[in-house]
């Protein structure tokens, strides 16, 4: 059993109608606007393909206060995009500065992500085909801030293949957490002994239990513990569209 395919890289931007507008430019999707579960007065957008497939998704907190990051050991150095919008392999930088790699394809999605870490770590947990590389490694820790990415998620296709990868994890001592109800998949976090933040996220149910194809991502969607909150919420997060 190994990581094999990504389910979404999370990322921090600085002010959300601004990465909304390069995203779709792009030729991403909005799927979702919600909040970030963990720190729910700040937004937590997901962008991908029409209907947010797990392997298309690239998702932002939106932390207006928050520094620059910087890059270091126990982040990504880039991360590559597919897009149709795309007529030739190219780099680029987002609002915020976070690095990627454009590349032409027929629909939105992850292509693959370049790790500042160490690769022999890796060996035996990801695939060898794993869609990810390697930058050269720095041994100054990553600060976390807008342009650099919060952490990546592989793709676990159900409930049970997850509960399989917890039991793995806890006999390998990378000490995962609990599964976390995240609405729209179900996840786990570990930390790799280099600094990279790992998810696990399940494929199921996806981002259409609460919104349907023809409206996705254009209205506030919280999970049933934060609804109570709404009004307080819609009042304190900036108005995107």
């Amino acid at each position: 059993m190994q990581l094999a395919g990504l389910h979404h890289v999370t990322c921090v931007c600085s002010e959300a109608q601004r990465t909304l507008d390069f995203y779709r430019d792009l030729g991403f999707t909005l799927v979702k606007k919600t909040v970030n579960f963990d720190d729910p007065h700040s937004y937590h957008l997901y962008f991908g393909d029409e209907t947010g497939s797990p392997g298309t998704l690239i998702t932002f907190f939106e932390w207006p206060r928050a520094d620059a990051g910087r890059l270091g050991r126990g982040t990504l150095e880039s991360i590559g995009l597919e897009t149709p919008l795309a007529d030739e392999e190219s780099e680029v930088e987002d609002p915020d500065g976070l690095r990627l790699r454009l590349y032409p394809g027929s629909v939105p999605r992850l292509r693959d992500v370049t790790v500042i870490g160490n690769p022999d770590l890796y060996v035996g947990l990801f695939a060898a085909d794993a869609p990810l590389q390697f930058a050269e490694p720095l041994e100054e820790p990553a600060l976390i801030g807008a342009g650099t990415t919060h952490h990546i998620a592989w793709r676990a296709k159900d409930d049970a293949e997850q509960q399989a990868w917890l039991r793995r994890l806890a006999e390998v001592g990378l000490r995962p957490t609990p599964v976390q109800d995240r609405k729209y998949f179900r996840s786990v976090y570990f930390r790799m002994p280099d600094g990279i933040l790992i998810e696990i996220a399940t494929d199921e149910p996806g981002f259409l239990v609460d919104e349907p194809l023809e409206s996705l991502g254009q209205g506030l969607s919280l999970p049933p513990w934060l609804e109570p909150e709404r009004e307080t919420l819609q009042r304190e997060l900036t108005r995107i569209d």
